[in-house]
């Protein structure tokens, strides 16, 4: 941490993170009574997890190779979800049945976005939330973002839970490990150094 450049950033940074935790696992606990399981739940998962905080830098669109706004495309978090802050700048859009719409944390709040892991451990009851990052058209500056991440342990095994299996509702996913899934995206999207794939 840039703490010699930034004198108190380390603790800043670390009750930031320990907040935004405090709020995910809040979140999960609600998750967890709304498909049936005891709010404790996903708290075993969170004990040695490895929430990430990301700080990401947009830069203006002017400094694009080619005339185009999208500064991140369409993608799922590989993680149970993910806590986005307010940014500096709006640019944040999420998928919806209609279309992508735009998604802006009110002031002091934060939007939380559910990701694969969650998916799969709820048999698709709770879907991926697919989203990207833009700019409007003629939209000036940088952006920056702070997101975190909240993955489970990595010997995690991700079942999906009874009670979003049904007739209607056949199961759809394997059992497999936090850190096997973790892997098995990272190849799917072409991100594993050692398993690079022939023509990428």
């Amino acid at each position: 941490l840039p703490e010699a450049a930034v004198p108190g950033i380390t603790d800043t940074l670390m009750r930031f993170n320990a907040d935004l935790l405090d709020v995910q696992r809040r979140f999960l606990r609600i998750i967890a009574m709304g498909i049936g399981c005891h709010e404790s739940f996903f708290d075993g998962m969170l004990g040695h997890g490895a929430p990430l905080a990301r700080a990401i830098h947009y830069p203006p669109i002017a400094q694009a190779p080619r005339d185009q706004h999208v500064w991140a495309g369409a993608h799922g978090d590989i993680n149970l979800i993910t806590a986005l802050p307010r940014a500096s700048a709006p640019g944040l859009q999420v998928q919806t049945e209609a279309g992508w719409v735009d998604a802006v944390a009110p002031d002091g709040l934060a939007i939380i976005n559910t990701g694969i892991m969650l998916e799969h451990l709820t048999n698709g009851v709770i879907p991926v939330g697919v989203h990207r990052g833009v700019a409007s058209p003629g939209q000036q500056g940088d952006r920056y973002s702070v997101v975190q991440f909240c993955h489970p342990t990595p010997w995690t095994i991700l079942t999906p839970v009874a009670s979003c299996i049904t007739p209607e509702r056949p199961q759809r996913f394997e059992a497999i490990s936090a850190a096997d899934r973790l892997d098995t995206v990272l190849w799917e999207i072409n991100l594993v150094e050692a398993g690079k794939r022939v023509g990428s």
